[in-house]
């Protein structure tokens, strides 16, 4: 019995450490994608790039969320890895022959189809070794320790070449290619696409995640060119950082909220922050403390929002069935968003500042709507169980402390 317990452990230490190195290795990617675009002078390669990358990525997620039913985790487990491997193999060949225009292409696709393929195995054993009362503490320590190791590998990009990441990308993946060796699968019951999508609680998360998406896309690029041209690329910067710095925190936060007053409410509450930092900067744009306030509270809802949004919804939402296909469609958007942005850089100076700031404000008001007819996926007894013990632990310490007074 205790061998099997620390078995079970073991495998679920190794899904945390899984959904860590993809996240790591997708943050990899970019970096080697981003290195090599600026030796490479060939127009409109950077679109193609970022096209092969997240379209394969998106693609592929699907795919295997589908025939992962019928095949096992542990196959595509293997299969993600080795391609990882090999794509950062052949980047370093290419580019030690002068090919690098052809070794980012070729790169950008297979490292795009690899996270595509570790997308929903490697959520789908997070939470399978997560309980639902746990699973916003976990995923959010997760996610923090991602941020700041991702903070580590852009501090150290000025200093090592795209050749020296792709090393350390096969170092680091080599690691989950020997753990899945003795990967030990959860069989749970299968479910088709048509029932995830026409899902009412998925619809309702869905549709707002996808709205704040949507305004990320458009406004973000939007954003970093105002403050550029406005303030300069100092303050920029460190408004991005700032930005940065409490979605990161409010990660662990929102982890903690999350489990013990629920998910629901924790969202509605981000949508509505993040909303009022939209109208703060539309109605004062050209005010440096209208800024600092955005990206307080804009970071802070963020926070919300990607451990909400990436690790812990669609896991509660499966209901203890395969849940593959929830994260596959449920992180889609955030992988699609920053594609999009992409397209949209060209076309940043023909939009005006306020309205579109008070565009994306009414919008974010607008996705609470769909979050008020959600369920909440934090079971109501668990809640209630929570509040009685607190209550029951605060009635204990008065009558402790009425009873020290009466033989005082």
């Amino acid at each position: 019995m205790q061998n099997k317990t620390l078995s079970k452990n073991s495998t679920a230490i190794k899904s945390y450490l899984a959904v860590f190195i993809l996240l790591t290795w997708r943050q990899l990617s970019l970096i080697i994608i981003n290195k090599s675009l600026d030796e490479i002078e060939v127009m409109h390669i950077e679109l193609v790039l970022y096209a092969l990358f997240y379209i394969s990525t998106i693609l592929c997620s699907l795919f295997v969320s589908i025939f992962s039913e019928k095949t096992g985790k542990r196959l595509f487990m293997r299969l993600w890895t080795a391609i990882a491997i090999i794509s950062s193999l052949v980047f370093i060949v290419f580019v030690a022959f002068n090919g690098r225009t052809l070794g980012s292409v070729i790169f950008s696709l297979f490292s795009g189809i690899s996270v595509g393929m570790g997308i929903p195995i490697c959520f789908a054993s997070f939470a399978d070794y997560t309980r639902v009362e746990n699973r916003g503490r976990i995923g959010a320590f997760l996610f923090f320790l991602t941020s700041l190791f991702f903070a580590l590998l852009i501090s150290l990009s000025n200093i090592f070449s795209e050749l020296a990441f792709s090393i350390f990308s096969i170092i680091l993946l080599t690691i989950i290619l020997l753990f899945s060796r003795d990967w030990r699968e959860i069989n749970k019951s299968k479910v088709a696409f048509p029932s995830v999508i026409r899902s009412g609680p998925f619809l309702s998360y869905f549709s707002a995640w996808c709205i704040y998406c949507f305004i990320d896309a458009f406004e973000a690029p939007l954003l970093q060119h105002f403050l550029d041209v406005y303030f300069g690329e100092a303050f920029m910067r460190f408004i991005l950082s700032l930005m940065t710095l409490f979605a990161s925190f409010s990660m662990l936060i929102a982890g903690f909220l999350a489990d013990f007053r629920g998910r629901r409410n924790l969202l509605i509450y981000g949508f509505v922050m993040s909303g009022i930092a939209y109208v703060t900067v539309g109605i004062a744009a050209v005010h440096r403390v209208a800024w600092y306030l955005f990206s307080i509270v804009d970071g802070i809802a963020t926070g919300f929002f990607l451990v909400m949004f990436i690790f812990t919804i669609w896991g509660d939402l499966s209901l203890g069935r395969s849940n593959e296909k929830y994260y596959a469609i449920g992180t889609a958007p955030f992988f699609f968003i920053n594609f999009i942005k992409e397209l949209f850089i060209p076309y940043l100076e023909m939009i005006p500042v306020s309205a579109s700031f008070s565009l994306a404000s009414f919008f974010l008001f607008l996705a609470v709507i769909p979050l008020l007819y959600a369920p909440e996926t934090l079971p109501e007894k668990l809640i209630r169980r929570r509040e009685l013990k607190k209550y029951v632990e605060k009635a204990k310490k008065i009558r402790e402390k009425y009873e020290k007074q009466k033989e005082d």
